[in-house]
This record gives C-alpha cells, structure tokens and sequence, in this order.
C-alpha cells in the first residue's frame, strides 16, 4: 500500500498517527513530488476510511498482495471431527497433544486417554515421520493412521497427522481431521497443492529459516489449490546458540494474530527441544496471541522412539491443560461410567485431580468445567441477584460422598465452610450405605398461602362462609396462576381458623401444588388475589396475604438402618440411643440436635439455591408444635444396632431463583442430578439424618472436640499464614 501524503503535509506527523493504528511506513520520495509512504508488508490491516480521516493524507495505492486469499481468511473457524465433536478454532484456546511419532496401537491408545484428560481437543501423531538419520525410527506408516483415528474416536478427538509426500496425501486424509505440513515442507509445492486438493483443514509449520512472508505465501498456495482453512503454526525458527533447539518467535505469533487477524498455533515443543521448558514457552505463546497450542506427549518418554527429550510427562500435560483452563473431553452420554456417589480416598487427590474425576464420571457440560475450576460470579449476574451488590464472597463447595437413597447413589454438593460438617455427613453415609443406604419419601410440594382478615363483623359467619364457597376460592386462586395450573399444580384445597372472636380475627389457608418450584412467589400471588373477593363475602379488613413457612402439607420422612459394627460396636450404638433420648426429653438439647441436622440439610441447601432461611425456619417451628420442642430425628436401639428416623417439611425447588441464575448451582445441580423437587428434598432430608448420626456418635464416643478440632486446625493455619499443602 501506498499512501500520498498533501503537499503540506507534516511527515512527521502522519507517520505517528499511521503508528497508532499499527501501520509502519518508509518514506519514498526526494525533494519533488508529492510525499509518498510505503506500508511495510505485515503491518495492521486497517481501513482505508480511517487512513484517509488522517490530516496530511490525500490518497491511497493501493499494492497487489502476493497473498489475497491468506489476506481474506477468516480468523476463526468451526472444524467438525470425525469424532463427532466440533471444534471453535479461534474461539477457544485449543490444545492439540499427542507422541511425536504413532508407534503401536496401545502406546496411541494410552495417549489419547491422557491427552483427553488433560483437556485437549485433538490427538497429534506422526504415521510417517522426516528423520534427519535414516536409521532412526520414521514411523508406523499406514498402520499407524487406523490406530491413530480409532483412539482418537475412543476419547471423542480430533485428529492432526502430518503428510510427508504426495504418495501419503490421500491415505493422510482419510483419517486426519487436519492435515499437518512440517517444516521441512513448508516450500514443497507439489505437496501443498496435493493436500490443497483434499478440502481438509491444513497446519502449516514454518520453516526453521522461513521468513514470515514466505511462510504467508506457502499458506496462499494451500488456498489456492482448494484448503477451505488453514492454521499458521511457529514452532521456532534457527537461533544463534544450541542451548534450545530453536528459537521460538513470539513476535511472528503476535504479528500474525494481532496485526493480520491470522489463527495461528505455537509449538512449543520443537522449539525447546527440553520437556522443562515447553509449559512456561507454550502460556507464552497463548499470551502473545496463539489460538492453539500444539505439545508433544508420551505415556513413557524414556522408551520414545523419536523425540523423548521433547515430550511432556503425563503430570506436566495436565499441568497444562490447568494452566490454559481448559474443559476436560468427557465421554459420550452412552458411554458414561454407571453414577456413583463412591469415590474412596477422595480427599487425597488435589483438588484439580477431584474436578477431573467429576468431571469425566459425570460427563459435566463445559460451563459446569469452568465454575468448579474458578468458583466464580460474574459481577452482571451478582449485580442483578442482590442489591447495593460491591463484590463476591465465595465459600467452599465440597462433595458429600457415600450417599444412597431409595436405592440410587448421590453425590451432594455442600456448601459451608465448616470441615467437619462434610466429612462427617460423608462418614456416616458409609456406615448407612452397608445396611442399604437411606428410604424415604416426600408429600406433594403443597405450600400454604395465609390470608388474614381483621374486624370482621361475625367471625362464625365468615368461617362458615369459606368453607361453603370453597370451590369458587379454588377456581378464583388457580385463575392467578395459569402457568401452574397448566403444569400440573394449582390450588388444591383451603380452610379457615378463628383466631380471636372478640376483634374479629380470622386466617383463610390456601393449599397450593407448586410442583417442582419453592413457591413463595405463587402462594403470595395467590393470596393476594383471591383476598379481595372473600372480603367481599365476609366483610372486615383485608390484613396480611403471604406464605407460611410452616408448610404441614410438604412433608419430607427419611429413615435408615446402621450396624453396631459400623458404628464402632454395641457401646456407641447404646450412647447414641441415650442421646436421642435425651433430646426427646429437653428441650434445650433438642435445639442443638436439629442444629446438628441443618448443619447438612443448610450446606447441600446453599449449594443448590435453596431458601435456607426457609427451610430452618420451618424446621423449627415444625419442632416445636405441640406441647414441648422435640428433636425432628430419633433413633431407637435395635438386634443389630439402631433405627434413625426424621421427618419435617422442607420448601425446596428444582426450578426458579438461583437455580437457573447461578453457575454454581447449575453446577451443583448436575452433580447431584435428582430430577423433581420430591426428590431432592429426600435426598437434603438423608444429608440432615447422616449429619445427626455423626454428630450423636461423635458425643457418646471420643467427644464432638476431637475431629472437629483436627479439621479445625487447617483454617488455624490460614489464618497464621501457613497455606500448607496446595492440594
């Protein structure tokens, strides 16, 4: 490009504006002539509108590019594999791992699952590898594809394998979703154009002495013979000493991506020569612009056949794939392990190790991936979830393991910060699981509306009244509620108390089907609707119309069976009996008891988006009904040890609130993969229970100090400064 500068024009000038726009220019011209500047080939690629807005610009040649088709592709691409999968090259930072060279079918076979778990998107392998000695190892040769594509098919990746020569271009493609040129071959024209000719996607390395216009043009005659897309890949051009391989250019990487809108992939591998160095050189190359990251791994570098210095260690391509934040490649759905909620020594492994084996067992979508590697909220969403909202305040989410229900394992996300509360709910799920595990069941989700009305003339009447018009309140209720109606809920029933004859109180109760909703919201918009029209029948004044969260008609009832030996023998089982007992007498140790069940029910309820404040409420003032406040759980000694049993109404939804605004809990709603309200509340009920047990076994044994104590001591050390281990 040429641009012709007005015969007043201050050079200077243009030039700097020219800079900030990324365009670098030499001056032409002598002494006559209107000025002319010269756009050095791989500046940015600006339009000429913006140039021509520059004071001191008159007009713009503009040069034929040696290169038009590199020029006009696109930066990103969808790139659909054999697979099955699709991938967003340029979208996505894209991992693409695999041995320098396919050596047997288990050695490829191994790999793919290692570079699956790491993250990666696509297996790499040679079939056919260029050798400077002819006595070292070239390759498998055609074998080497089927193995290649069949392990990569196992672990639902793409594939890229390089073509050597014209002879290899068409077994290539059969099995490559991306066809790889070296370096050696940058300028081996007869080969471009063959692979040109095959409509597959392209790497195309540049050569060790190539420069960046060379390597554009390579790429020109790839497009021109018929590549729909191609990927720019620097894998180090020759340096001046021999302390790496070579000389990895980040500024052609940056050049590439920033200034010519070009995809481009780095290879680190090659470029260092030394596995030490291929991490810290590959999260260069993504900070300077690279889209994908191509790496050399092997299950056994020693035993590599070609380029074992090179090759990552299992360990330090997970270290990458963590480190790129990558999503884990899960299985297909049909190809999911069976759920589990068994995972034992779990909490040896660090905590990236844990996100895996979730991950890859569950088959977690991408989105779920991401929260459990960053815990985060994204201000917009905090911003619309609160009010007055300034930041985030996050809290561990941890794994209540062991748990099964109604014959199905679960695994309970928990939320607290306390350690203990899910070690301890997780240990006494084991214990449980040996006699069969948790049964219980839970009533329809049937919240009540209040409606309360005051000074009304005859309370008797107005009672009676209700009651008789029943049905009319039943259809006025359901016609505020569509929607729910329509899904199977609506208002079932509704009764009426006097509460004080004298002024004239009395309450209306509206029993609502929320289904798989909290309901607060439909209670009170039903509440407030039909209102107005008893008040008409019965006269006074309109008071409160809100829920209760004492619903008597959502009632959750678990129970279970645990052997003396798994408690720790007959004189555990007798203390724990004793401390049921003892709760069933004093009020002021039932407190603390169902203190101790909402220590689970609370952490799996913050976890999954539930109203908390509501549950606890209605689990204490369901205690307290009657005479006396009990305890919401009891166990009774029995031949083989004890009998644990709990009810009380729980108010929880799988739809609604958080549970679609949250990532989090969309996360925690994956894993613990319950499909209807009833449901999950069975399984919150099973976590109360387990936490009582534990509580109760802790205090009739060693004392609730001990453990609590040793867990406790962990957050001691963060708060004197000791991170401890980084797991």
């Amino acid at each position: 490009m040429i641009i012709v500068l007005a015969p007043n024009a201050d050079t200077s000038a243009v030039t700097a504006a020219l800079q900030g726009l990324g365009l670098w220019t030499r001056l032409l011209t002598g002494e006559e002539g209107p000025g002319l500047l010269e756009v050095e080939p791989h500046s940015s690629r600006v339009p000429h509108a913006l140039i021509r807005s520059i004071a001191g610009v008159a007009a713009i040649r503009e040069a034929k590019s040696a290169h038009p088709r590199v020029d006009a592709m696109p930066q990103t691409w969808s790139l659909p594999t054999r697979a099955g999968g699709v991938i967003e090259l340029g979208r996505e930072t894209v991992l693409i791992a695999g041995p320098c060279a396919v050596e047997s079918q288990q050695q490829i076979r191994d790999s793919a699952k290692l570079v699956a778990s790491a993250g990666a998107r696509l297996l790499r392998g040679g079939a056919y590898k260029p050798r400077t000695s002819p006595y070292s190892f070239a390759g498998a040769g055609t074998p080497a594809l089927q193995w290649l594509a069949d392990a990569a098919a196992e672990h639902r990746l793409g594939v890229v394998t390089e073509a050597m020569s014209e002879m290899h271009v068409e077994a290539v493609a059969a099995f490559a979703d991306i066809i790889q040129i070296g370096s050696r071959n940058m300028q081996n024209f007869a080969l471009l154009g063959a692979v040109g000719r095959t409509g597959k996607a392209v790497l195309l390395k540049r050569g060790r002495g190539a420069t960046v216009e060379e390597w554009l043009c390579a790429g020109e005659h790839l497009l021109v013979h018929g590549c729909p897309w191609l990927l720019f890949c620097e894998r180090g051009v020759t340096g001046i000493g021999n302390e790496t391989r070579n000389t990895l250019d980040l500024g052609a990487v940056a050049l590439l991506h920033h200034a010519l809108n070009l995809p481009v992939a780095v290879d680190p591998s090659h470029a260092a020569g030394r596995r030490d160095l291929v991490v810290p050189l590959a999260l260069a190359g993504k900070a300077a612009g690279a889209d994908v990251v191509l790496v050399e791994v092997h299950p056994e570098p020693a035993r590599a056949k070609s380029d074992g210095p090179q090759a990552l260690l299992p360990d330090q391509l997970l270290e990458l794939g963590q480190k790129l934040d990558l999503d884990v490649t899960v299985p297909r759905a049909q190809d999911l392990p069976p759920y589990t909620s068994r995972y034992p020594e779990f909490y040896k492994k660090s905590v990236a190790e844990r996100c895996r084996q979730l991950s890859t067992q569950l088959g977690l979508s991408p989105a779920a991936q991401r929260f459990l590697r960053t815990g985060t909220l994204d201000m917009a969403i905090a911003d619309k979830m609160s009010e007055n909202v300034v930041t985030t305040f996050a809290l561990p989410m941890a794994l209540g393991l062991n748990f099964r229900v109604n014959g199905r394992d679960y695994i309970v996300p928990m939320v607290v910060e306390e350690p203990s509360v899910v070690a301890a709910a997780s240990n006494a799920a084991r214990m449980v699981r040996a006699t069969g595990g948790f049964r219980g069941d839970a009533t329809a989700s049937v919240m009540t509306a209040q409606v309360q009305f005051d000074n009304v003339p005859n309370v008797e009447l107005g009672a009676k009244l209700i009651e008789e018009r029943r049905d009319a309140i039943i259809a006025a209720a359901n016609a505020a509620i569509p929607r729910m109606v329509a899904r199977g809920g609506g208002c079932t029933d509704v009764d009426v108390r006097v509460l004080d004859r004298e002024i004239g109180i009395l309450v209306m109760h509206l029993y609502v089907d929320v289904g798989d909703a909290m309901g607060a919201n439909v209670v009170d918009t039903v509440a407030e609707h039909v209102a107005p029209l008893v008040r008409e029948w019965i006269g006074g004044d309109i008071g409160l119309r809100i829920l209760s969260n004492t619903p008597l008609r959502r009632i959750c009832h678990v129970e279970c069976d645990v052997g003396s030996d798994f408690l720790g023998g007959e004189r555990l089982a007798d203390g724990i009996a004793r401390a049921s007992r003892f709760a069933e007498l004093d009020p002021f140790r039932a407190s603390t008891h169902n203190k101790g069940i909402l220590n689970g029910i609370d952490a799996v309820a913050v976890a999954l988006g539930q109203d908390w404040r509501a549950i606890e409420a209605g689990a204490h003032s369901y205690a307290g009904l009657g005479v006396d406040y009990r305890p919401l759980a009891t166990w009774q000694r029995t031949d083989a040890g004890l009998h644990g049993t709990m009810e009380l109404p729980l108010a929880i939804g799988t739809v609604g609130g958080s549970t679609q605004a949250h990532p989090g809990v969309r996360t925690a709603m994956e894993i613990i993969q319950t499909q209807s309200a009833r449901e999950l509340a069975v399984v919150m009920a099973a976590v109360g229970l387990a936490s009582n047990l534990a509580a109760l076994r802790a205090l009739a044994g060693e004392g609730i100090q001990q453990g609590h104590m040793r867990l406790h001591a962990r957050k001691a050390d963060l708060a004197h400064g000791k991170r401890g281990d980084a797991a």
